[in-house]
């Protein structure tokens, strides 16, 4: 057995308490240790950098739409800009502004059909312009497509009717009367009357046009236009009579010719005038003949035709290239590409020259063509020529590629096409093929 012994406890002081481990008491002074606020935020900053790349590392982050709105504004307002300004270049470059060359545009668009008929008993010209052309009679002035589509055709009431045309619109005038209509390929654009009968007159591509007019104290007056209808200068001869006039294709130059007849001789001289004076820039005598015609078809300069003389003026120089013949002018076109005389012998109609030029004057070729010439065009530097009944188209040495008969009775050609041309009798309109 276990061996159990009393213990002894004094009974005055009583039982001895248990012995307990105290913590060891702090002598130092009480201390508060402050910690900057700075760094008391650094660990929490680390912890939070850390937490959130290690969520990036198993979360997507998708961002809201306000981002993608701003992109999409931004694509928005930068396309709109360019529109606008390649717009405004437009409106400037283009002939009239880009309105009316659109529209113009769309009025050509859509098919048609050949035969035509015309509602006139004589066709006094016609004029090519690319895609459509005109058609004058002594009763309308009508406008067709290349795929004979009628754009417009409108009465005009004028006895002697001429037209004359730019890249964009027509100007048909009463030759010794007083009146000047103006249309582009979708309506009626301006009218003008004078007080005195008009002589002739033109129209640039940029809208303005220019009246020759019959005048009291005067042997012409000059009256040129801009493209609302304002007079914007006005010029006057005083002895000698203006038969032709041109106006530069941005509408700020003048070219007139000009003659005299002094004991049964001709005087004549073609001269350019600015808008800001009435004196001449460049001036060009031409004895013998008086000027037959003025063509500023094409932007780089003026041609001037003359009995036997083919000149060309460029209109920021003023340099001149000259063709003289042995034979008479009788007829002359510009076009597309370049433009061509034909010279013959006055007794003789069917021995002629065919001279082809570019659009800065220089010849290009010439041959003999040995045929009546009916009418003759020039399209993409190609020569279309009518002769009697057949349609030719021509090398530049004179060598017949294509060809299609047209039928008695044309006076007028017009090219619509590669290898294809209207062919205008006094009352309706054909196409032709021409195949080689």
């Amino acid at each position: 057995m276990p061996d159990y012994k009393k213990k002894r406890v004094n009974r005055l002081r009583g039982a001895p308490k248990p012995r307990r481990d105290k913590p060891e008491r702090n002598t130092a002074p009480d201390e508060i240790v402050m910690t900057p606020e700075s760094r008391r935020a650094r660990p929490e900053a680390k912890s939070s950098e850390s937490a959130v790349k290690e969520s990036a590392q198993n979360l997507k982050v998708v961002k809201g739409r306000k981002l993608e709105r701003r992109r999409k504004t931004r694509i928005l307002l930068t396309a709109a800009a360019i529109a606008v300004i390649i717009c405004t270049v437009l409106h400037f470059i283009l002939p009239v502004g880009i309105i009316e060359n659109v529209g113009n545009l769309i009025a050509v668009m859509g098919s048609g059909s050949y035969p035509v008929e015309l509602e006139s008993s004589e066709v006094v010209s016609a004029v090519s312009r690319g895609s459509y052309y005109y058609v004058l009679t002594d009763t309308r002035i009508n406008a067709y497509s290349g795929a004979g589509k009628e754009i417009y055709s409108y009465a005009h009431g004028f006895e002697n009717p001429v037209l004359k045309t730019s890249k964009t619109r027509a100007l048909v005038f009463s030759q010794g009367g007083s009146d000047l209509l103006i249309y582009n390929l979708q309506s009626l654009k301006g009218t003008l009357q004078t007080e005195k009968p008009i002589i002739t007159a033109c129209i640039s591509d940029s809208g303005a046009y220019a009246v020759v007019t019959q005048s009291d104290s005067y042997a012409a007056a000059v009256s040129v236009y801009g493209k609302n209808g304002k007079l914007m200068y006005e010029w006057f001869s005083a002895s000698d009579t203006v038969n032709n006039i041109a106006i530069s294709p941005d509408g700020k130059k003048i070219a007139v010719s000009l003659f005299n007849a002094t004991s049964g001789a001709y005087s004549s001289k073609i001269s350019v005038y600015g808008f800001e004076s009435a004196d001449p820039l460049f001036t060009k005598n031409i004895d013998g003949s008086p000027v037959y015609g003025l063509d500023s078809t094409h932007n780089s300069g003026f041609y001037a035709v003359s009995q036997n003389k083919v000149i060309f003026v460029k209109w920021s120089d003023y340099t001149v290239k000259e063709y003289d013949s042995d034979y008479n002018a009788a007829m002359f076109r510009a076009g597309s590409g370049g433009a061509v005389a034909v010279f013959n012998r006055e007794s003789d109609r069917t021995d002629n020259r065919i001279v082809l030029f570019n659009t800065k004057g220089e010849k290009i070729s010439e041959f003999e063509f040995k045929q009546a010439v009916s009418d003759i065009q020039v399209s993409g530097g190609h020569i279309y020529c009518m002769s009697d009944t057949e349609v030719f188209l021509l090398s530049d040495s004179g060598e017949k590629l294509r060809s299609a008969d047209c039928g008695f009775g044309a006076v007028w050609l017009a090219v619509t096409g590669s290898n294809e041309a209207a062919v205008i009798t006094d009352n309706r309109i054909d196409k032709v093929k021409l195949v080689q």
